[in-house]
């Protein structure tokens, strides 16, 4: 079976046999083959029919309001022979200085249920805290179940509920928030 692989580039914090660094335009046809492998994941946010393409946007270029480029970390988790299996996005200082914001943290359906999710978490926390970061901040669908389920296990707290529309869906969204902290 024919792979997609990534060329070998700095990682930014590893997790047993999986690296994570950034990513960027060059890996947009990997970001749409994991989009195109997690369309479960696009349709929960977004509606269907689910756009794959929408997952570079996520990572590569989608920005609250008030936020640059610069504030955005978009990246791809690599297994060891360098096909991409799951994409983290964080925003710096956001919604206020000290506090990130998660608005990704996915794996493609073969990597879930045993414990990479919990474990990359951990590595991006020591990653944040490097970076001063003093809490994490995640808004999680309704929809969502087993995403719900996990961040609650992974000690955020619930901070409010709001309408978003995504596509051409509006769902109520679990905000949490956790404090960061060596675990």
């Amino acid at each position: 079976m024919w792979r997609m692989t990534a060329p070998r580039q700095e990682a930014l914090f590893e997790v047993g046999q999986y690296r994570v660094r950034r990513v960027s335009e060059e890996d947009a046809p990997l970001i749409r083959a994991l989009g195109e492998r997690c369309l479960e994941h696009l349709e929960l946010h977004y509606g269907s029919p689910p756009d794959p393409g929408q997952m570079i946007r996520e990572l590569l270029t989608d920005l609250p309001p008030g936020k640059t480029l610069g504030d955005k970390f978009g990246m791809g988790v690599f297994d060891k022979a360098g096909q991409l299996v799951g994409a983290i996005d964080v925003i710096r200082d956001y919604p206020q200085p000290g506090e990130w914001y998660l608005g990704l943290l996915v794996l493609e359906p073969g990597q879930r249920n045993q414990g990479l999710g919990a474990k990359l978490l951990e590595a991006l926390t020591h990653w944040l805290l490097r970076r001063g970061a003093a809490s994490l901040r995640l808004a999680v669908s309704e929809h969502n179940a087993a995403g719900q389920r996990f961040w609650k296990r992974s000690g955020f707290q619930p901070v409010k509920q709001v309408l978003a529309e995504f596509g051409n869906k509006t769902s109520l969204f679990h905000v949490m928030r956790r404090e960061l902290e060596l675990r």
